[in-house]
Order: C-alpha cells, then structure tokens, then sequence
C-alpha cells in the first residue's frame, strides 16, 4: 500500500466498508426470503389448513349426532321433509369444507392422508343411508346393528384421520414458526456481526488514512518552520509516491526557484543603487529641459490662436457656400422629377392615340359589316318585289277573289321600295362613315408620329437635364465636404489651441513632477539600501 496514493486509499476504504454493507444487505436479504417463505407458508397453507380441517371434523360429526339422536327414539319411522333437508345440509356443508380444505393442500403427505379420509367418507356416506333406509322401512333393529356395528366404526376412523390431519397442519405452522423464529434470530446476528465487522473496518481504514496523512503533513510543518527563520537550503524528502511527492516536487521546485530569486534580489539591490544615482542626475538634466520646452510652448500658442482666428472665417464663407449649393441641388431635384412627370404625361398620350386608332379601326371594321348588312336588306327587298308581283299577277287570275290578295301585293311593293330607298340611304351614310373613319385613323397615325418625335425630343432634353442635374447634385456633397473639411482644420486649429495651453500646464506640472522625483530618487535610495539589509539574512 506505500505505493497508492490518497485517492486509491480513500476509495479503496470506501469500498471496504461497501463491501461489507452489500453482504450484510444479502445476507439479510436471504433471511428475509427465508421469512417470506415460512410466512406464506403458515399463510397460505398451515393456518388455513388447521382451520378448515377444524370446520371439517365438526362437520363430519353433525349427521352421526343426528343419526345417534334418531337410533336413540327406539322404534323406526318415516323421516319427515325437515329432517330430510336437514340431512342435506350436512353433506352440504361437509362437502363444502372439503372442498375449502383441498385448497389449503401443498404437501404430498397431506394429500395422501385426505385422499384416504374422501374414500373413509364415501363408505361412511354408503352405510349412513343404509341406515336411514332401514329406518325408514321400521325395521329399527337392524337399522340400529348397522348404525353401531358398521357405521360407526367407519365414522370413528374417519374423525381420526381429521385428527391426524389437524395434528399434521398444526405441525406444519409450528415448523415454519420456528423457522421464522431462526431466521430472525440468524438475521439479527449476522446484521450484529456485519455492523461491528463495518465499524472495525471503517476505524481501521480511518486510523491508516490519517496516519498516512499526518506523518508526512508533519515533516511538511517542520521545513516550514525553519524557512520562517529565513533557512532556505532545506528540501523535502518524503519518500512517497502519492499525492505527497507530487507535493514534495512542487515544494522542492518552488525552493529552489525561491533561493534563486533570493540571490537575484541579493544582486539586484547592489545594481539599484547604482541605477538609483544615475537616475537623480537624469532627474535634474530632465527638469532643465522642461523648463526650456514650457517657454517653446507659450510662443507656438500664440502663432495657434491666430491660425484659429483664420480658419473661423474660412468656415462662415463655406457655410454661405454650403448653403446655396443645397439650395441648387434642391431645384435641379424639383426640374428632374418636373421632367419625369413631363415624359410620363407623354407616355400616355401615345398610349392614348394607340387606343383612339384600335377604336377607329373596331369602327370601320364595325361599319363594314353594317355594309353587309345593307347588302342583305337589298337583296331581300327585291325579292320581296317579286313576290309582289308574283302575287298581282296570280290575284288578277284569281278575279274577284284575288282583290284582297292584290291589295297586299301592292302594299308588299310598296314597303319593298321604301325599303330599297332607305337602304340606299343607309348604304351612302355608311360609305361616309367608312370615309370618316379612313381619315380619322390617318390624322391619328400622323398625330401619333409627331408625339413619338416630341417624346423622343423630351428624352434628349430630359437626359442633358439629368447631366446637369446630377453635376449640380455632386457638386452639393463636394462643396459640403470642403465646408467639413475646413470645420475640422478649425476645430483642429482650436485644439492644438487647446493642446498647447495643456502643453504648457503639463511642462509646468513635468518640471514639478521632476523636483518631487528628486524626493522619491532619494527615498528609493533609501530604500535600496533597506532592501539590501532586507535580503542580506536569507541563508542560500
């Protein structure tokens, strides 16, 4: 165990003391079943048996006290229908205590043992009636020899069998009474001896942990002790291969650059001095020049203020400038979306004229048809004109009869003409139209060309005023960033302003920074030599 380190002692402890919990755990466990088992055993079959055999045997004698009371009456009757139910409730309820027991039955030697009573009680059963009948019949002399001579030894043997049966069930639970007795007895042992064997364990591990703690957190205290007299030649050998020599390595290792810093301040102290001495005469070579740039100072400060002057006025004429530049983007914005609006308005002039020249045509088209139509109606009035005349010429054969029919011949002529005449009319006013129209569509193609050369004219005057415009519009951002540019120089003008005059308040301040250096120089040198004293006592 020299070799293991803490943690492996510590788990290996805790696995001791947890190995000793888990077999006091199965050990107990086992007893545990082995009690389970006898209590299922006195619950489920001992118990229940010596309680059902109790119930059967007092069953079994119900019927033979009956019978005994009949046989003791000393003649033979009838029995009566009360006495007969009566008689069946006895089997009745011996059947069902039989039946009630057999499930309380898991040993072969008590099935054995109830299967010789179930074949006792079929020839009790047998003989029982052949009592009753020979009763019945009123031969009592016989019933009677029956009854003692025959039945009731039967009956005897049988109420010894349940006795048997009850002794062995009362056994039974005896036997697993004792065994839970053992069992709990053999369980508080074995938790007894597993508790004091975890306790011996667990004071045995905790008194090795802690000794193999102590001993080398001892020698730890003990080096300690004599580096506090300022004794740092002093190592540490514990010999050990746990957590303990990784911290023997570090302590030895810090030791060792301990004594090497040690030495380094030993050496250091002698060059601070001398570096200290350099340092008071730099000090005072340092205040003089500080003085000297002070003076600088207030003359460049003076030249600043004047350039601030300056660059002010350079900056309110750039303001005028930026200001009329916006204002000249502002209305070359105004001219290009004036522009805009101008050559939308022309894009629907086109597409108006595009659309008066698709109506125009619709229209002719339309009228041509109506030409059609005309065309029609004049071929129909000069049919109708024939059947007119048809229509005299077969009334003036027809005679008197074909007056009437003459009539409307002639007023069918007559509308046929009207017709003719108003169809011509229509056919010239629609020649007149289609002419109209023929005009119209070529007034609005010459109207639709010059619209086309204007909206090409505006779009070459529209592109020349977006040249201007845009020139105008960089121009704007250019003026502004010469209007920014001259801001900052003043503003910058202004801070150098204001630099020198911190300049010259920070020289000040150097040159009083240096004369209490001066004091701090010599206070170092103070304390150099304390610190020489200082590390003068470490023993390396």
């Amino acid at each position: 165990m020299k070799n293991w380190t803490l943690r492996q002692r510590i788990l290996a402890s805790f696995a001791v003391i947890i190995a000793i919990m888990l077999m006091m755990v199965i050990v107990s466990f086992s007893r545990l079943l082995s009690i389970q088992s006898s209590e299922e055993e006195v619950r489920l079959d001992a118990l229940p048996g010596v309680y059902y055999s109790t119930l059967l045997r007092s069953a079994w004698g119900e019927s033979y006290i009956r019978t005994l009371e009949l046989i003791g009456e000393g003649e033979g009757r009838e029995l009566t229908g009360p006495e007969k139910d009566q008689f069946k409730d006895f089997e009745a309820r011996l059947q069902q205590q039989v039946d009630n027991y057999k499930q309380t039955i898991f040993d072969d030697n008590d099935r054995a043992n109830f299967t010789d009573f179930e074949r006792q009680r079929e020839t009790y059963t047998r003989l029982l009636n052949d009592v009753h009948t020979s009763f019945q019949r009123g031969d009592y002399i016989k019933a009677k020899t029956e009854f003692y001579d025959q039945t009731r030894p039967v009956w005897s043997a049988g109420r010894k069998q349940l006795n048997d049966i009850i002794v062995i069930n009362k056994k039974v639970a005896d036997d697993a009474t004792d065994r839970i007795v053992v069992a709990v007895t053999g369980a508080k042992i074995s938790m007894g001896l597993s508790l004091l064997i975890a306790i011996i364990a667990a004071t045995s591990c905790g008194f090795l942990l802690m000794r193999s703690i102590m001993s080398p957190m001892q020698r730890i205290v003990s080096i300690l002790e004599t580096m506090r007299t300022g004794d740092l030649s002093k190592r540490l050998n514990l010999d050990r291969k746990d957590e303990f020599g990784a911290v023997e390595t570090g302590f030895n290792d810090m030791m060792t650059e301990l004594t090497g810093l040690v030495s380094q301040a030993q050496r250091s102290s002698v060059q601070v001095t001398t570096s200290v001495t350099e340092i008071a005469a730099t000090s005072r070579q340092q205040q003089a020049t500080a003085t000297e740039t002070a003076a600088t100072t207030t003359e460049i400060g003076a030249t600043s203020r004047e350039i601030a002057a300056t660059s002010r006025d350079l900056v309110r004429t750039m303001t005028e400038v930026t200001s009329a530049a916006d204002q000249a983007s502002i209305l070359a914005g105004s001219g290009q979306q004036g522009l805009a609006r101008m050559e939308d308005t022309m894009h629907q002039v086109m597409g108006a004229a595009d659309l008066v020249n698709a109506k125009l045509a619709i229209l002719n088209e339309k009228a041509g048809n109506i030409n059609q139509v005309v065309v029609t109606i004049v071929k129909v009035a000069d049919q109708t004109n024939l059947l007119s005349l048809n229509a005299a010429i077969e009334a003036e054969k027809a005679g008197e009869y074909g007056r009437g029919f003459a009539v409307v011949a002639t007023e069918v002529r007559r509308l046929a003409d009207q017709t003719a005449v108003a169809t011509y009319d229509i056919e010239q006013m629609v020649r007149e139209i289609q002419s109209a129209v023929s005009a119209g569509v070529m007034g609005m193609d010459k109207f639709s060309e010059e619209v086309r050369r204007g909206m090409f004219e505006v779009t070459q005057v529209g592109e020349q005023l977006t040249q201007i415009i845009h020139q105008v519009q960089a121009l704007a951002p250019r003026v502004l960033m010469v209007n920014e540019g001259m801001q900052a120089q003043a503003t910058g003008a202004e801070q150098i302003n204001q630099a020198l005059v911190q300049l010259g308040d920070a020289s000040s301040q150097t040159v009083e920074s240096l004369r209490q250096a001066s004091f701090a120089i010599d206070e170092l040198s103070q304390v150099a030599v304390g610190l020489r004293s200082g590390v003068s006592r470490f023993k390396v």
